[in-house]
């Protein structure tokens, strides 16, 4: 007599086999794709050979005085080579109350012996995007004082748009600093080339308040030597 076969054996089959190619086809995928880079880890402002505190707050500043270290960040399209700079400025507030921060009274002082000192505001991304993507004069070579000018305008088309959008990204960002929390992010300067010159220079924070308290908070400035040593 030939055997019967249950009417819901065989869909189980199917079932269990279907079942096993997708756990299968899972596995697979998840081993194919390639995993996320690790963020790298926000430095302790106050490790920083290069900040100031006080108040229960630390600010710290890290310039990129290396072409290397714009190419891992932008790619191509590198403010170094532009001639600016950008300053990493970190941000520890160890107090109970948040911080606000005038980012547009943050500037630059170089110092030159033999000459005027310069006092450089910060640039926004788009002023930096223009620079960047501007067509490049003949003589590169650098001046100072520092031209007050403006950079020659270029197009803002799409890869424009992308570039400030990389800036932006990248940018010191907010103007509040949350309580027992670090915060960074880019400045950036225009500073014509004179990197040598960054020895000299120094950031000033000039304004900041605590949220909802009179209390003042004093200056701030920051000595880049120790940066490029």
């Amino acid at each position: 007599m030939m055997p019967c076969i249950s009417r819901y054996s065989l869909p189980a089959r199917i079932y269990l086999l279907f079942f096993s190619f997708a756990l299968w086809s899972g596995n697979a995928l998840a081993q194919a794709k390639p995993s996320a880079p690790a963020r790298t880890a926000t430095p302790d402002p106050a490790s920083l050979p290069t900040h100031d505190s006080h108040q229960g707050l630390v600010i710290a500043a890290d310039p990129y005085v290396s072409a290397e270290r714009y190419k891992d960040k932008f790619g191509k399209h590198s403010p170094y080579d532009a001639g600016l700079i950008a300053i990493d400025l970190l941000f520890r507030n160890d107090n109970d109350l948040p911080i606000r921060v005038n980012l547009r009274t943050m500037q630059l002082l170089v110092s030159i012996p033999g000459e005027s000192r310069q006092r450089l505001d910060p640039l926004s991304p788009e002023e930096v995007a223009d620079r960047v993507l501007a067509k490049r004069p003949k003589d590169p070579s650098p001046r100072f004082p520092v031209p007050r000018i403006g950079a020659p305008p270029s197009p803002h088309n799409k890869e424009w748009e992308e570039f400030v959008g990389d800036v932006r990204a990248a940018a010191l960002n907010t103007d509040l600093l949350p309580p027992h929390a670090t915060t960074h992010g880019l400045v950036y300067f225009d500073i014509d080339r004179h990197y040598d010159w960054i020895s000299k220079a120094r950031v000033e924070v000039p304004d900041l308040a605590f949220m909802n308290d009179p209390k003042p908070l004093f200056f701030f400035e920051i000595d880049l030597g120790p940066a490029t040593h």
